[in-house]
């Protein structure tokens, strides 16, 4: 039956989303539910693109009464709305374009029926078109057209297509000694103080090898020095013209430019590299316009090196990210892969890391079947360093405890050794508790917060204060245990640090009260559920703030 007005005017329209294509070429989409949406380099940003012209906080898409609206949020290389700077607030529309930093990191912006890939294959053709607009009017009239567009590079890295350094170096090669009239070029590298081969041709378009890599010195120093061009082209200058290099390869014109880009680590644009150009004989006369061309060239010749710099990072961050994984996974089996099943007894467990791998860790040694061993452990600290020494703790642990020592002793024994091996700086807090099967035993805390004992019979909590000092810190500790005793519906609870500091955007911490409170009310249905309400907490009170610290829980509830 045909769609009737009433009908298509009750038809739903898709949601507002944004779309684009992320540093790796990879097609990304974020429908749009939040009211607000922050674009910026920090992980907190709902979109984060890690390149140095984004602001850490950029921009910020927003739902308002009139629709989606974007504004710029102080950044230091502008946002962009349809190639249009803006200073305020702007309304968006169905296929808009928004871009960052130097129009190089583009969202599109859909709240009807417009396709991305259409959107996405008219803005590169308008980039094109403006690209081959502006280079042609700085190019000499002399010039055909032909020739003119000859010299556009193919700057495939600004759209979105596969980038190729090689040939854009090439193209640039080419395109600066059709105009010099030098005999050959070559694109050098930063390496510290030092500049290396990149890429060289010479004037008949033949590769030069790295072989045959030869500069003047002191030019290429000068320019190092001073971030500066030289153009020597009808004669080497005074000052250069006794310099060793530049007599025994006969050079008699040389113009040398900085390429500038801004580092992967950087903020503000930096010297990357260098555009050099020599000749045994004399080079064209280079006229003012023909200078502005050169320094066009190297310009776009930094674009590639910072893009180079770039892909390097994301390379590195991708190996980084392997390992990291692998460590996760190294210490997720480093704690227990199941649970002990403990008579009168019912055991919970959790722990998430603020990051890949962190600090805190939890076990359960079996020192003999008629008894439940429990430790909790924060070690200061986080990520790789604070892994190491968790895990060094756990192993070194458990074995004391197979070893036969009793808790007291395996930790007198464990902070000898650490204190041997550690720094002063590198410590931890350990609760442990030992019960048997009637809910009769002792605890060590060894600086550690305050475990909590929710008492059933008058739905109160008893603190375990620390009754000892930290682990690691001083050798010349001795462990003393407490007693402790877990009477039927009574929940034993340990946690590290991070469950009282979980915060919020606004920087306030869960705190100790709020997790009291969660653990009055619902401790009674037991340790699975008691587990669920507290994670539950955190999320509802951070309300996906990012993690401030590794939080770790025990749950020890008797049943019995």
């Amino acid at each position: 039956m045909p769609d009737t007005k009433e009908s298509k005017s009750r038809k739903t329209l898709p949601q507002p989303r944004l779309q684009w294509k992320d540093l790796d070429g990879q097609e990304q989409l974020l429908a749009l539910t939040n009211q607000e949406v922050v674009v910026g380099r920090k992980a907190d940003a709902e979109i984060v693109f890690d390149n140095a012209y984004i602001s850490r906080r950029h921009a910020m898409i927003a739902r308002t009464e009139r629709g989606y609206t974007v504004a710029d949020l102080g950044s230091a290389f502008g946002t962009y709305l349809n190639d249009e700077r803006i200073e305020e607030q702007a309304l968006l529309r169905d296929g808009d374009r928004i871009s960052f930093g130097q129009d190089q990191l583009t969202l599109f912006y859909f709240a009807g029926e417009a396709d991305f890939h259409t959107a996405l294959r008219e803005a590169q053709a308008i980039r094109l078109e403006k690209s081959i607009s502006d280079l042609t009017l700085a190019l000499p009239s002399a010039l055909s057209d032909l020739e003119k567009i000859g010299f556009i590079l193919d700057f495939q890295y600004q759209w979105g297509n596969v980038f190729t350094p090689e040939k854009t170096f090439q193209q640039i090669l080419e395109s600066t000694l059709k105009i010099s009239g030098a005999e050959r070029g070559f694109i050098l590298l930063r390496k510290g103080d030092r500049f290396e081969y990149a890429a060289g041709i010479n004037r008949k378009g033949r590769e030069l090898a790295q072989s045959e890599f030869q500069t003047s010195q002191s030019v290429v120093a000068q320019v190092f020095a001073d971030g500066k061009p030289v153009f020597m082209v009808e004669g080497i200058h005074e000052k250069f013209a006794e310099q060793t290099s530049i007599v025994a390869m006969g050079l008699s014109a040389i113009a040398c430019l900085p390429l500038y880009g801004i580092p992967s680590q950087g903020d503000s644009p930096a010297l990357l590299g260098i555009l050099y150009l020599d000749s045994t004989r004399v080079m064209h006369t280079l006229k003012a316009l023909d200078q502005k061309i050169l320094n066009k060239l190297a310009e776009e010749a930094g674009n590639v090196l910072e893009k180079l710099e770039i892909l390097k990072t994301l390379d590195e961050r991708k190996k980084l990210e392997q390992e990291l994984n692998l460590a996760q996974e190294t210490q997720r089996n480093l704690l227990p892969q199941s649970l002990p099943v403990f008579e009168n007894f019912c055991l919970r467990a959790f722990s998430k890391p603020t990051r890949h791998v962190g600090g805190d860790l939890y076990d359960f040694p079996s020192p003999n079947p008629g008894e439940l061993l429990g430790v909790l452990a924060d070690v200061a600290g986080k990520g790789l360093a604070a892994a190491l020494l968790s895990s060094m703790i756990l192993g070194c642990l458990d074995m004391q405890i197979r070893a036969g020592l009793k808790p007291a002793e395996a930790l007198n024994q464990l902070n000898k050794y650490l204190c041997e091996k550690t720094t002063s700086n590198r410590f931890a807090t350990l609760f442990l508790f030992v019960l048997d099967r009637a809910g009769v035993g002792q605890y060590i805390s060894a600086g550690h917060n305050p475990a909590y004992l929710f008492r059933a019979a008058s739905g109160e909590i008893e603190e375990l204060p620390s009754n000892n000092l930290l682990l690691g810190a001083f050798d010349s500790v001795c462990f003393q245990s407490a007693p402790l005793e877990v009477r039927k519906g009574d929940m034993l609870v340990v946690y590290s640090d991070g469950l009282m500091e979980a915060e919020d955007a606004d920087g306030e911490m869960l705190g100790e009260e709020r997790v009291k409170e969660v653990i009055r009310r619902e401790a009674p249905a037991g340790a699975l559920h008691l587990e669920s309400k507290l994670l539950e907490a955190i999320q509802r009170f951070t309300r996906g703030h990012p993690q401030t610290d590794d939080i770790t829980l025990l749950l020890v509830g008797r049943t019995g």
